[in-house]
């Protein structure tokens, strides 16, 4: 199905708003994150363990983990395990076709396990059929035919995640990060530019991201970074446009939440992007 290399990204310049991962193993990410996309996660032999939001999460052949928008979460490798697929979504996209189905203002949670033998089947073949060289609009087709079956069977329209419901201080937090992501951030300025204290914004932090104050910053930088590599942004620049210190210090934290290097990753775009060129 796919070639046998540790680590394969493929992109579709058509659809944006969508990425794939295969690993021939599992490698965890040890690091407390989350993502501005749904992940849907399979696995085809062994296990592995995901805390999402503090909560244990078992990822076993034939069940598929779930890690919605903004859920804090990191993973735990296990030895015995082999084919490990992710289908990323981009945030934005799917909230507007949920918005759409729904008629609803908010993204509607997905459980974190699904324990659907035909859903698992269904979720390596759409994977097997979105990272080669089909018609567009095919894969479009059968992505949201997917996600119809799951929304059909698994979601619960009551239970929405809760993005946009932060304090005034957390909502001003975030803008001011967004603002100012290249910047030599502290506490103290941070703290002075909202006139609070900053033991104020650390427990803000943690209530309202599920983060700390740090994690929260770093965990936007190396995602910006992310894009920009995948932009064609050279890394050394990306890692000093979201203010990390230098190439060294991105690669270190981009391993802890994406389990492989800047370099993996830019250069597993370039592969995605030439194949689509030529085949």
């Amino acid at each position: 199905m796919i070639e046998n290399n540790n680590n394969r990204i493929f992109k579709i310049d058509e659809l944006p708003y969508l990425e794939l991962k295969y690993s021939t193993t599992f490698l965890e990410c040890p690091q407390k994150h989350y993502h501005n996309m749904i992940c849907l996660i399979g696995l085809k032999k062994g296990s592995a363990k995901f805390i999402v939001n503090e909560k244990e999460i078992l990822l076993k052949k034939e069940k598929l983990v779930v890690i919605n928008p903004n859920e804090v979460h990191y993973s735990i490798s296990n030895k015995e395990n082999q084919d490990y697929y992710v289908i990323y979504i981009d945030r934005d996209w799917y909230k507007s076709l949920q918005n759409q189905i729904f008629e609803s203002k908010d993204i509607v949670a997905i459980p974190n396990i699904i324990d659907d033998l035909n859903i698992n089947e269904d979720f390596f073949k759409l994977f097997d059929f979105l990272s080669k060289n089909n018609d567009v609009i095919e894969k479009e087709m059968r992505l949201l035919d997917f996600l119809k079956t799951i929304f059909n069977l698994f979601i619960d329209e009551k239970k929405f995640l809760k993005i946009n419901e932060t304090t005034k201080i957390a909502k001003k937090f975030k803008e001011h990060i967004e603002k100012n992501i290249s910047s030599k951030l502290t506490l103290t300025s941070i703290s002075k530019e909202l006139n609070v204290s900053a033991f104020h914004i650390i427990r803000v932090c943690n209530q309202d991201f599920g983060l700390s104050a740090n994690a929260y910053i770093v965990n936007k930088r190396v995602h910006r970074a992310k894009k920009l590599i995948s932009e064609g942004l050279d890394i050394s620049q990306a890692a000093v446009e979201v203010g990390f210190y230098d190439q060294s210090h991105l690669t270190n934290v981009f391993k802890k939440v994406f389990a492989m290097t800047p370099k993996a990753y830019q250069n597993d775009i370039l592969k995605s992007t030439q194949r689509e060129k030529f085949e």
